[in-house]
């Protein structure tokens, strides 16, 4: 919902737009802050304990796109990390 929301959302009349609402808003600036250092935290994370090739793709897309690329990433991680425990335990299970 977010990607569609962010291409296909349209701004409603009134609606102040990106720049003037960071130009009017201290709180507005300060989370947009906030969001690019959650990011790039997020990335660094990634990089650090990410186990797939996807790790350092998805960093540097992060950093740039933010949680759009950063979220998939993780829960792909986790993903995989669950996948190589069931067939871990699935071994284990057979013998």
């Amino acid at each position: 919902m977010l990607v569609l929301s962010a291409v296909l959302g349209r701004g409603r009349p009134g609606e102040l737009g990106t720049l003037d609402t960071l130009k009017r808003s201290s709180f507005a600036r300060v989370m947009f802050m906030d969001i690019g250092a959650l990011s790039t935290l997020g990335a660094l994370y990634l990089v650090l304990n990410g186990k797939t090739a996807v790790r350092v793709p998805a960093a540097l897309a992060s950093l740039f796109a933010g949680s759009f690329a950063l979220l998939p990433a993780l829960a792909y991680e986790d993903w995989v990390a669950l996948r190589q425990q069931e067939r871990a335990a699935g071994e284990t299970g057979s013998r």
